[in-house]
């Protein structure tokens, strides 16, 4: 019995299929390969961002496919609120209320490229904990080495306490690694496809 043929439509719906199956293993080697390719941070800039009556120290690094985020809060609370200073969502803070505790910190890893795919996140409230270090002393080039290490081993401060998936990065990576992937073989074809047709229709 002979098989039916393949369709231009079925064609295409599996060429597509391919695409974000290749997307999807390229988002995830561009999430998890920076974190082992890292040696150092260039090196962390510091300011203060502040959220209704709690403000925050707030030190933030970045390399190919890592950002690093550390925020510290700010006692006592403010007397007025005041909202300034910005950040991408995935590393705002938590609302409150917070814990009673002298040294909230909270580092926060997102990974992936071109846009963030993950996001792992240290809350730490003691100084018995060296990791992550205050906000307004994390302005050399080590934090986001550390950040890496300690979501992939556990080592240094532990592993992160919530790891969470940013889907409208993830969702924008696979797509565009898709792209990358059917655009030029889309365009191979119709320059096959048009050389063939001129081969076989001579002038």
């Amino acid at each position: 019995m002979r098989s039916m043929p393949t369709s231009s439509a079925q064609r295409r719906v599996i060429r597509i299929a391919v695409a974000l199956a290749i997307g999807l293993v390229a988002t995830a080697v561009a999430t998890y390969l920076p974190m082992y390719m890292v040696e150092r941070g260039n090196g962390a800039t510091i300011g203060t961002i502040h959220r209704g009556v709690h403000g925050w120290w707030h030190a933030r690094d970045r390399v190919f496919g890592l950002r690093w985020s550390n925020l510290m809060l700010i006692d006592p609370p403010l007397s007025t609120p005041i909202w300034d200073g910005e950040l991408h969502g995935w590393e705002e803070p938590p609302p409150p209320p917070y814990p009673a505790a002298q040294f909230l910190r909270i580092g926060t890893l997102a990974a992936g490229w071109p846009l963030p795919t993950l996001r792992m996140r240290w809350t730490v409230t003691s100084m018995t904990r060296s990791f992550p270090v205050p906000a307004e002393l994390d302005d050399a080039d080590t934090s986001i080495v550390y950040a890496a290490e300690s979501a992939l081993t556990g080592s240094r401060g532990g592993g992160p306490e919530q790891v969470e998936v940013l889907w409208l990065g993830a969702i924008f990576d696979v797509v565009v690694f898709a792209a990358v992937v059917v655009g030029p073989v889309a365009l191979l074809r119709r320059v096959i496809r048009g050389e063939f047709r001129r081969s076989t229709n001579p002038a």
